[in-house]
């Protein structure tokens, strides 16, 4: 099992991994509503927001043991560029396509902005491994290696995540993040967490 950049060709394998993983998530289900087209929602939702990180060079590593895929970390940069304009526009028809879903999604940033840190930071947006593969110390080697790629850029000083799920805060603490604060979304609750960087000399 490697950690490796991801490309384009991964979309597909990518998209469908991070669809089981995400299968019975709080902050996807708050954001586009569970229903029979969930996981059509929620093919399109990870396609999209691969796409864009991939076409502006975001991070986006992969897990991968040959042709496989098992999991996947990827996210953004201290004062990330703008989508391009065709994938902007395809996330906006996406969001006018589930009712109601701009209106949780500002609930949702609102939240994630009130408790993420002033100092400039990657955002760590979405981690998934296979069902499958879990116990396996897969995505503690992601977060890893995301964490790394946020070390080397001199214009970091930690990563930022949130979480709506109960059982992944034990699991990011023993990354090394902390509670930075937590609010609610419906019936969900969101946990925000920082993992600031030691730097030497700090």
């Amino acid at each position: 099992m490697e950690i490796t950049r991801a490309t384009p060709s991964d979309l597909v394998q990518t998209v469908d991994r991070l669809t089981h993983a995400f299968a019975r998530d709080p902050i996807t289900g708050f954001l586009l509503q569970d229903g029979p087209t969930y996981q059509e929602r929620l093919m399109r939702f990870f396609s999209l927001l691969m796409r864009a990180r991939l076409a502006l060079d975001m991070p986006v590593l992969v897990a991968r043991d040959g042709a496989d895929i098992h999991g996947i970390v990827m996210g953004n940069i201290p004062s990330p560029p703008a989508w391009p304009a065709d994938i902007a526009q395809e996330w906006e028809n996406f969001e006018r396509s589930v009712p109601g879903m701009a209106d949780r999604l500002a609930i949702y940033e609102g939240l994630a902005a009130q408790f993420a840190p002033t100092v400039p930071h990657y955002y760590l947006g979405v981690i998934g491994v296979d069902p499958a593969m879990h116990g396996q110390g897969i995505g503690m080697r992601l977060i890893s290696s995301f964490c790394e790629l946020s070390a080397a850029d001199g214009l970091s000083q930690g990563v930022y995540l949130e979480t709506g799920e109960p059982s992944n805060v034990r699991f990011y603490e023993r990354a090394g993040f902390v509670e930075t604060g937590r609010g609610t979304m419906g019936s969900a609750t969101l946990w925000c967490m920082y993992r600031p960087h030691e730097r030497d000399g700090d």
